[in-house]
């Protein structure tokens, strides 16, 4: 037996039932509201797309308007340069160790480095001859030959900021002073490698030394009156491994702490020796 068959659209389906039923007709109106909903989702994806796309390329006029300075490291400021004292007893002199900090050593002739405010510790260096005021010795300042002559073995050369204290009659590093515009004077020695040096004059007066103690350079002064052999004992007493005379006695000089506070060396007893020298860290 058959049955009659239904005539169907093109948007239509056809459903054979096994059990023989009539086929069922979709629809055609529940295929539009699909579409619709999916054209709607399409194009609101794409307008999301554009307008992400719009505000992310687009710059930020607040950031332009206030424009951040550069991070330099050119405002670096230099440390202060100052002196520190030290008192200690050796061979029962007292002795008091002055040591510069953050500071350059030169040589300086005249008194002008009295006021001069960058110096933070000032010594007379070399013997001024009293028959004709020269300079003892050869002097060298800023790679010039001030002074020439023959005088103590002990020396102190000034090569690039670096001291160099030893004993020789003849040495290099005069020749490398004058060449490196270095400085170079000439005074007794005191010490060498830990041994003493004695010397020819006697007496007792207030001492000064340029030496080498603990792997520094420091000026080593006596508060009394004592030879130059006690002198150089308590120099290595105190654990000097190196070290040449400075002027001593009532010589004039000065040394500024780290609260900027002045100590003359004597009641500003200024020398008027034209060729009067310093030895001058600043």
């Amino acid at each position: 037996m058959s049955h009659k068959h239904i005539d169907i659209d093109d948007d239509e389906i056809r459903v054979i039932s096994a059990t023989g039923d009539e086929p069922k007709k979709k629809s055609k109106h529940n295929f539009f509201p699909r579409v619709l909903i999916a054209a709607l989702l399409i194009v609101g994806i794409a307008a999301a797309v554009i307008f992400s796309t719009k505000f992310a390329s687009k710059p930020d006029d607040s950031a332009l308007s206030e424009p951040v300075a550069p991070v330099t490291t050119d405002s670096v400021v230099p440390a202060k340069a100052f002196t520190t004292l030290r008192d200690t007893v050796a061979n029962g002199t007292r002795l008091g160790i002055l040591t510069p900090r953050n500071a350059t050593p030169v040589l300086s002739v005249g008194n002008d480095v009295l006021n001069d405010t960058a110096a933070v510790l000032a010594v007379q260096a070399a013997d001024v001859r009293g028959d004709n005021g020269m300079i003892a010795g050869t002097f060298v300042v800023n790679g010039n030959l001030v002074s020439k002559g023959e005088a103590k073995a002990g020396f102190c050369s000034i090569i690039n900021g670096e001291i160099t204290i030893g004993v020789a009659d003849a040495t290099p590093m005069l020749e490398q002073a004058l060449a490196d515009d270095g400085y170079f004077f000439r005074q007794y020695p005191l010490v060498v490698g830990s041994q003493m040096v004695e010397n020819k004059p006697k007496g007792k007066a207030k001492r000064k030394a340029l030496a080498e103690i603990d792997g520094e350079i420091s000026v080593i002064f006596t508060h009394e009156r004592v030879t130059f052999h006690d002198f150089s004992q308590s120099l290595i007493d105190a654990g000097v491994r190196n070290a040449i005379y400075l002027v001593g006695a009532d010589s004039s000089g000065f040394y500024v702490d780290s609260s900027g506070v002045t100590t003359l060396f004597s009641p500003d007893n200024r020398n008027e020796w034209e060729n009067i020298n310093y030895i001058v860290w600043r």
